[in-house]
């Protein structure tokens, strides 16, 4: 589980790869993830959710793309990073600034996330949460090293993949 802490550690945003969906012979590479935004509670001294995902797809390759990424802008080659999670719900993560502090930007499109109410539902996009808060480099550091961490348990192995029956 990828954990990234605000500079006074009191909002934290969790990204957790949870099984491989697809290994991409039949469609795109896929993971299945949870993401939350959590709050500090001071009574419990422990991390309240504000806003949980408990399913969504990550596209192998919106992942790779968002780590290469994040990468450059951990070196300084690069001013943002963004991972857009393409596939229902969308889920948005957005690293800019540097080298010392970055702006983080959480955003979760809320149509599949909350069930509709009284037969009222919305156009995809329509509602948006959106969490921003300022994290310093270390755990930027960190968080992209757990997400590696994490995206190297569920490998896809072309040896694995059935070449299929002779035409």
């Amino acid at each position: 589980m990828a954990v990234l802490l605000n500079q006074t550690s009191n909002l934290r945003a969790r990204l957790e790869l949870v099984r491989r969906l697809s290994d991409g012979t039949r469609g795109p590479a896929s993971l299945e993830m949870r993401v939350s935004v959590d709050r500090y509670r001071h009574q419990g001294h422990d991390f309240a959710p504000l806003l949980e995902v408990p399913k969504a797809t990550l596209l192998d390759m919106d992942l790779i793309q968002f780590l290469q990424a994040l990468e450059e802008l951990l070196d300084g080659k690069a001013e943002v990073a963004a991972l857009e999670a393409s596939v229902d719900p969308a889920i948005g993560l957005r690293f800019a600034g540097g080298p010392e502090a970055f702006l983080v930007e959480v955003g979760v499109d809320l149509l599949n996330v909350l069930e509709p109410l009284g037969g009222v539902s919305g156009e995809r996009g329509a509602d948006l949460a959106l969490y921003r808060f300022v994290a310093n480099q270390k755990a930027a550091v960190s968080f992209c090293a757990a997400l590696l961490d994490d995206f190297a348990k569920f490998p896809t192995d072309p040896s694995r993949v059935s070449p299929g029956e002779p035409a």
